[in-house]
C-alpha cells in the first residue's frame, strides 16, 4: 500500500513496527539514526515518515527542521515517550503532521498512519502532480479574505498586505475557506471533520483538527489571534476589525473610572 520509513534506534520498537505495519499490507524501511534517516528520504522519499524524537546523531527534531526546509508535503508522525505540552508543540511547529507517545496502541497507531497519508495525497507539491489543486479543493472556489490576509484557491498559498505568500495544505485551505463562510460561529471539531472528509470515510481523531488549526495560526502569525478557541466545542473565525474592537473596549472598561 504505502512505504513508510521508520526512523527508530530501538529495536523493540522496530520490530514490533516491522509486524504492526507489514500486516497491514505496507512496505517498512528503517533508519537507525537522524542522518540515515535523512540520507534514505534523499535517496527514496517515502509515502510517510514515522520519525522517533530521541535518535543519536540527529534528534527527530533536528530531521523534521531539515525536512521542511525543501520538502512540505512528507507526512511525518513523531514517535515521542515524552508527554510534556512543550514537547509536543515544538514537534507541531516543526511542522509535524501529528505525534503518537510510547508506548502505541496498534489500533491508534494505524489510524493515525492512514489519516497521516490520505492528507499526504492532498498536500500541495510541484506544479506537475497529476491531480489539480483545483480539484481536490472544488472547481466552484475562488479566491477570498481571510483576517488581513488573502487566501488563494488557484495555488493554495496565503498572502500577506505586503504579497508575502506561505503555502497551505488543502486541509489547512479548507478549513479557512470553512471558518471565513461562517464568522462569528461556533464551529465544533466534528463539523470541521466532516468538512475536510466529506467524500471518504475517515479513520482519525478531532485531535487531527486542533493540529491543523495550530499550524494556521502559526502561519497567520499576530492574525492567528481571529481564530479563537471555543471551550468544549471547537473553534470560531473573528474577522479582525473584531478582535481590535473587542480589545479597546475590554481596554476602555480597564480605564473607565466607577
Amino acid at each position: 500500500m504505502a512505504d513508510i520509513l521508520v526512523a527508530e534506534d530501538y529495536p523493540a520498537t522496530r520490530s514490533a513496527l516491522r509486524t504492526l505495519l507489514k500486516s497491514a499490507g505496507h512496505t517498512v524501511r528503517f533508519a537507525v539514526n537522524g542522518e540515515e534517516a535523512l540520507a534514505q528520504i534523499a535517496q527514496q522519499r517515502p509515502d510517510l515518515l514515522l520519525l522517533d524524537v530521541m535518535m543519536p546523531k540527529k534528534s527527530g527534531y533536528e530531521v523534521l527542521g531539515e525536512i521542511r526546509r525543501t520538502d512540505n508535503a512528507l507526512p511525518v508522525i513523531l514517535l515521542t515517550a515524552k508527554g510534556e505540552k512543550s514537547d509536543v508543540v515544538l514537534g507541531l511547529g516543526l511542522g509535524s503532521d501529528d505525534y503518537i507517545k510510547k508506548p502505541f496502541d496498534n489500533d491508534e497507531l494505524l489510524a493515525r498512519v492512514g489519516a497521516a497519508l490520505r492528507r499526504g495525497q492532498q498536500a500541495p507539491v510541484c506544479a506537475a502532480a497529476s491531480v489539480a489543486v483545483s480539484d481536490a479543493v472544488g472547481d466552484d472556489d475562488g479566491d477570498f479574505t481571510f483576517a488581513s490576509y488573502r487566501v488563494e484557491a488557484s495555488r493554495l498559498r496565503l498572502v500577506d498586505p505586503r504579497g508575502r505568500a506561505k503555502d497551505l495544505f488543502v486541509n489547512e485551505y479548507k478549513i479557512l475557506r470553512y471558518l471565513s463562510r461562517h464568522p462569528g460561529e461556533a464551529v465544533s471539531r466534528e463539523e470541521l471533520l466532516k468538512v475536510l472528509w466529506a467524500d471518504e470515510q475517515y479513520f482519525g481523531t478531532t485531535h487531527s483538527i486542533d493540529q491543523a488549526i495550530f499550524r494556521l495560526r502559526a502561519k497567520l502569525g499576530a492574525d492567528g489571534k481571529c481564530i479563537e478557541a471555543v471551550y468544549r466545542v471547537g473553534y470560531r473565525y473573528v474577522p479582525a476589525a473584531e478582535v481590535r474592537e473587542s480589545r479597546i473596549i475590554r481596554k476602555a472598561r480597564k480605564i473607565t473610572p466607577t
